[in-house]
């Protein structure tokens, strides 16, 4: 663990205190809400889906048993949603957090079952359109905010120098952007993943 106060050796658990860095990669998959899923759905594409990675920094507090406070970065890079006439959409996203997580079997907060919380306080979404027999593209961004709760497990390795995290998230987004002939619109969509990664 990097920027460790306390080791993990001490008898007593509520003055442990630690910060740790966390890496997780996995897969992502998008649900469209309002004024995504029409043309979703006229156009009868495939589902989108792809690659799901976060970035975040945890801290455990010396006096607050059971939970790490943390802030995350997380991003989805969705494979393209096709139909059968030459069209192709792409849905991705990335967004910034603040993140905790609660270990209820575990009063360090550090190894076990967990469940997770995020608030993105800005997450941005990407729609791109394009339509390979007339060439046509549009690139479309909306920027919102979002929730995600989640659960999973933690693993340390036998050196206790690292840990293996493995978990299941939803996320549910509502962003606003700017449509040309339009105006500005609303736009609702969430997301379910499993990701795996490490924690150092």
């Amino acid at each position: 663990m990097f920027g460790q106060i306390a080791t993990f050796g001490q008898t007593k658990e509520d003055t442990l205190s630690f910060t740790v860095g966390e890496f997780r990669a996995g897969y992502g998959k998008s649900m469209l809400g309002n004024g995504l899923k029409e043309k979703f759905i006229e156009g009868n594409f495939s589902s989108s889906g792809g690659w799901l990675a976060s970035v975040a920094i945890y801290h455990k507090f010396k006096k607050i048993s059971y939970l790490n406070f943390g802030i995350k970065y997380k991003s989805l890079a969705a494979e393209a949603a096709r139909n059968d006439i030459g069209q192709e959409m792409f849905f991705n996203y990335w967004g910034a957090a603040a993140t905790i997580k609660y270990f209820p079997f575990d009063k360090t907060a550090r190894k076990g079952f967990y469940l997770q919380g995020d608030y993105f306080f800005v997450t941005q979404f990407t729609q791109k359109y394009r339509n390979r027999t007339t060439l046509e593209y549009n690139h479309q961004f909306a920027i919102g905010s979002g929730l995600v709760v989640g659960a999973g497990y933690d693993i340390p390795f036998q050196n206790r120098k690292s840990i293996l995290t493995i978990g299941l998230e939803f996320q549910s987004d509502n962003r606003t952007g700017e449509v040309t002939g339009i105006g500005k619109k609303t736009f609702e969509s969430s997301s379910y993943g499993i990701m795996a990664g490490i924690k150092f």
